[in-house]
């Protein structure tokens, strides 16, 4: 049982978020807030090992209610396999989060674009 903090890295000046080994029984710590207008758009990779668990990554405005963040054809950004999602976001916040699995590490990481 560990506490994932999300590392934030700016690669060819894109800003870039990573939770690196999430499990059902870590805690994440959530990202933000967001900066400006760097997040207009981001991409969300899910990779790992599963061990049957469901990864899902969700946004808040008050750092207290998370709600599971949609990509831009309304799926949740929810998975149980390696994948990866495009959304548009105007959370304050991110945090991921995992649940049913057993010996499960994934790594979430989510790239921020802005016009």
């Amino acid at each position: 049982m560990a506490t994932i903090t999300p590392a934030l890295t700016i690669v060819a000046g894109v800003p870039r978020i990573t939770w690196t080994g999430v499990s059902t029984a870590d805690t994440m710590v959530a990202f933000g807030p967001l900066p400006g207008k760097s997040a207009e758009f981001a991409s969300v990779l899910l990779s790992g090992t599963w061990g049957s668990s469901t990864v899902t990554l969700a946004g808040s405005e008050d750092n207290s209610t998370f709600i599971t963040l949609k990509d831009r054809t309304g799926t949740a950004v929810s998975g149980t396999a390696n994948t990866r999602f495009e959304l548009s976001t105007a959370a304050s916040y991110l945090k991921p989060a995992s649940s049913g699995g057993t010996a499960d590490n994934v790594d979430v990481v989510v790239v921020l674009r802005g016009k």
